[in-house]
């Protein structure tokens, strides 16, 4: 039975490596004439002590990580919209009461 060798990867050019916190990284490479932005959890080899790559991960290419940039400010109002559901409906009634009053001081300054 003969044994199937697995394609070397191919990675050229520098890796830039940004940690998130512990556990978490950014990489940003190329692996086979591919810009990627890497980013993986990472572990503590037990026998080793080496970090090393984990399953959990996801590597996007330039052009995903420039779409996903783009719609930072659509993620990060969604992000606001999760935080607001979260609030107490007592501190959403004093919230919109005390917009309500911001909008009618505007309307009061603008007729004077």
């Amino acid at each position: 039975m003969a044994f199937k060798r697995k394609a070397e990867p191919v990675s050229s050019g520098p890796e830039v490596a940004i940690e998130l916190d512990k556990k978490k990284q950014v990489t940003v490479r190329e692996f086979n004439g591919v810009k990627l932005v890497d980013i993986r959890e990472f572990y503590i080899d037990k026998q080793s002590g080496e970090k090393k790559p984990g399953k959990k991960g996801i590597s996007l290419t330039e052009e995903t990580w420039k779409k996903l940039i783009e719609l930072q400010k659509d993620i990060n109002n969604a992000l606001d919209d999760l935080s607001e559901d979260k609030v107490s409906p007592k501190a959403k009634k004093l919230k919109e009461e005390k917009k309500e009053d911001e909008e009618e001081n505007e309307k009061e300054s603008e007729a004077e």
